[in-house]
């Protein structure tokens, strides 16, 4: 193997960029995770606006991706300002989340800050991935590599941010925990984007004016991106209705950060491993075993109720190792097979990514109030209907990805 290679992906070209994957899932998962319970219980707003508002945003914010993509892929050479703005917006957007409630009117602030965080997290997310795939056309490979080192990043910042509420509301108290969280996550913001300054890369802009056909002249890369469509569905709504759940079915809230710390350590442990068996078996059969491992478990959690705590952590230990495998392997799949127009290409991901969690919000949380769910009740045909959506339908849905990956998705350069 050549020596010069190997130097050019050593841990100090891999370690800034994971830093800054650290970032957007430190924001992400108060994003996607928090700010429902947030608005509902401490800002007052009920469940079916909540979810039209979640649904609008999330919206937009999908349809605004591949706008992203097609000005990442067409001003590379300014790619050190869009991330500083980038940076920027995402931080303004969640001051404005996560003030306290008495700070403003909980709709314009939803509306407003959802809109920033979104646009500010879409353009700096579709800059590291076309950065990693930059750096795997320099190296020749690697694509495993380099997507474990920033998903494993990413994991770090999940875990920290399951934990940071919790520990600012011991420091600050309850009403102030996620005003520490905004805070904290404008410092570390700022220090990952200022150890990246001047080591921001573009991938090869052979197709920079095209448009979108062109950037997906791969036949390999459409097949994935329905795949990545499909299995971000199951994630959806788990990751939306994840709060409720625990509030709600286990009775176990002040369990929720350490469960999903169990949750994504245990992804970040197992990624390693897959990472392995993918160069052994190919990426696509190491994924295949993954999500199939994941449906079994996940079933269980349908039967759990009151005092079920030690079973969820159980479950939420080994969906974690399965996770693990969602996260590195199939980014590592699509980068492998994009042929330019990196920019464009993922784009589409983060869009079809984000479209699957404007359905699952804008979907569930309708359905259920209509169900007669109410957040903190202790309506017990509400409960039920809860307990169908967070359990049994991600399973189901995961038995649709399966398929379509085994089917559709060819093994091109499943190993490199």
């Amino acid at each position: 193997m050549n020596l010069r290679v190997d130097m050019g992906l050593s841990w100090r070209k891999l370690l800034p960029p994971a830093m800054v994957a650290t970032v957007l899932a430190f924001a992400g998962l108060p994003l996607y995770i928090h700010v429902p319970l947030y608005f509902a219980e401490e800002m007052g707003l009920g469940l079916g606006l909540l979810g039209l508002v979640l649904l609008a945003s999330r919206a937009v914010d999908s349809i605004q991706d591949p706008l992203i993509g097609k000005l990442a892929d067409r001003w590379p050479q300014k790619r050190e300002y869009w991330t500083i703005l980038s940076g920027l917006l995402l931080s303004v957007g969640i001051l404005l989340l996560f003030t306290p409630p008495d700070w403003g009117e909980a709709l314009p602030r939803l509306i407003f800050g959802l809109l920033a965080a979104f646009t500010g997290l879409s353009a700096l997310q579709i800059a590291l991935y076309d950065h990693g795939l930059a750096q795997a056309e320099t190296a020749g490979g690697f694509y495993t590599r380099i997507a474990l080192w920033r998903e494993a990043g990413g994991l770090m910042g999940i875990c920290l941010a399951a934990a940071a509420p919790a520990l600012f509301g011991m420091i600050l108290g309850a009403s102030t925990e996620y005003v520490g969280y905004a805070m904290l996550f404008f410092v570390v913001m700022l220090a990952s984007l200022s150890w990246m300054r001047g080591n921001w890369q573009a991938s090869r802009s052979m197709h920079t004016h095209a448009g979108f056909a062109a950037a997906l002249g791969s036949v390999a890369v459409r097949p994935l991106l329905i795949f990545g469509f499909c299995n971000a569905l199951p994630t959806a709504v788990t990751s939306t209705l994840f709060l409720f759940f625990v509030t709600d079915i286990l009775v176990a809230k002040s369990h929720a950060g350490l469960l999903l710390m169990v949750f994504f350590s245990s992804a970040a442990c197992a990624a390693p491993i897959w990472a392995s068996l993918a160069r052994h078996i190919g990426r696509k059969s190491a994924l295949l075993w993954g999500m199939s491992l994941s449906v079994p478990i996940f079933m269980w959690a349908w039967t759990l109720g009151e005092g079920d705590l030690l079973a969820f952590y159980i479950i939420a230990g080994c969906t974690g190792v399965a996770l693990g495998a969602d996260m590195i392997l199939a980014p590592a799949m699509l980068a492998a097979r994009i042929r330019g127009g990196g920019g464009k290409v993922f784009s589409l991901w983060t869009f079809l990514q984000k479209s699957a969690l404007a359905v699952a919000a804008g979907i569930t949380m309708p359905i259920l109030a209509l169900a007669g769910y109410t957040p903190g009740s202790s309506n017990v045909d509400g409960h039920d209907v809860l307990a169908v959506a967070y359990a049994l339908v991600p399973c189901l849905l995961k038995l649709v990805a399966i398929p379509v990956l085994w089917i559709f998705v060819s093994d091109e350069g499943d190993r490199n």
